[in-house]
């Protein structure tokens, strides 16, 4: 097998082959090289516009795209909690192309990324809501307080633990107010009993109010998002 020409000298060809003013017999001559290696130097430069002719993938034609992973990758540091199947789900609305689950998880493999435990942010958090909060307070005694717990169930609505994120960075979610239809587990209590308790369908601020106003229980808003 003969040995590979240098960068240098495929240079000289690729150079006496734009200029035209050579024979295929001097540019081997010149190169010190036969006469069948400029043939496919100068098909590859007139075919890929390159010396080298692209390399031939063995296997399947690939799915994911380079245009479908920079989508769902700009896409997940938006949403980094997003599950495999929504993805694929995001993919379809975006190019109208089923991809499987397990090409899009090679894909992001392949791209450095990994799913890890992700750090919670409120994005209704404030400290001088927090602060005037504790001051409307200060003029009850724990016996006057009654408390509005809430917890519901639905299909992933819930905060996530993980989510992706590029390696050696945590994924960060900003959490959002909810209001699909769910179901609501709504306990009222004080510091020694629980007052009422209430179970029903509904969006978490106006349905639980209005739910306990209609029980005969009143709320007063100490103050907003906090």
């Amino acid at each position: 097998m003969a040995p590979r020409l240098s960068p240098a000298k495929l240079v000289l060809i690729r150079d006496m082959i734009e200029s035209q003013s050579f024979t295929t017999s001097e540019m081997a001559e010149q190169a010190e090289c036969n006469k069948l290696t400029i043939i496919n130097i100068r098909r590859n430069l007139r075919q890929f516009g390159s010396i080298y002719a692209p390399q031939t993938r063995v296997g399947r034609k690939r799915t994911v795209t380079p245009q479908m992973i920079e989508a769902f990758c700009d896409h997940l540091f938006e949403k980094p909690g997003l599950y495999l199947d929504e993805i694929a789900v995001f993919l379809w609305d975006e190019f109208q192309t089923m991809v499987t689950t397990s090409s899009i998880r090679r894909a992001l493999v392949a791209k450095g990324w990994s799913k890890k435990t992700a750090r919670q942010h409120a994005r209704g958090q404030n400290a001088d809501l927090r602060d005037y909060y504790l001051h409307n307070l200060s003029d009850f005694k724990s016996y006057h307080l009654v408390y509005i717990d809430e917890s519901g169930c639905d299909k992933r609505v819930r905060f996530r633990r993980t989510g992706w994120a590029l390696l050696s960075k945590a994924p960060l979610q900003v959490t959002q107010f909810h209001r699909d239809q769910r179901y609501q587990i709504l306990p009222a209590y004080a510091q020694d009993r629980i007052v009422l308790s209430r179970v029903f369908r509904g969006a978490k601020e106006e349905s639980a109010k209005g739910h306990f106003r209609h029980t005969g229980l009143k709320i007063e808003q100490v103050s907003g998002s906090c």
